[in-house]
């Protein structure tokens, strides 16, 4: 899974690949427990690209998080 936290529109974004693509979960506020949005791209870099796009979140942001995923 990949993590970026306090770049672009909103306080933090998840990447969870699945065998159906990859999942792109948004937190809108550090307050929140849970993501308001969530994305189901066809691949990880789908993933970012729209994360880039749509919430400004560069490129580069992103690192390795070894967290529970939502998915198990």
């Amino acid at each position: 899974m990949q993590e970026a936290r306090g770049v672009g529109r909103f306080a933090r974004y998840l990447i969870e690949p699945q065998p159906e693509g990859a999942y792109l979960f948004v937190w809108e506020t550090g307050e929140s427990e849970a993501p308001e949005q969530d994305h189901l791209l066809d691949s990880v870099q789908d993933a970012k690209e729209v994360a880039f796009e749509d919430f400004g979140v560069p490129l580069a942001s992103w690192c390795t998080w070894e967290g529970k995923g939502f998915f198990g």
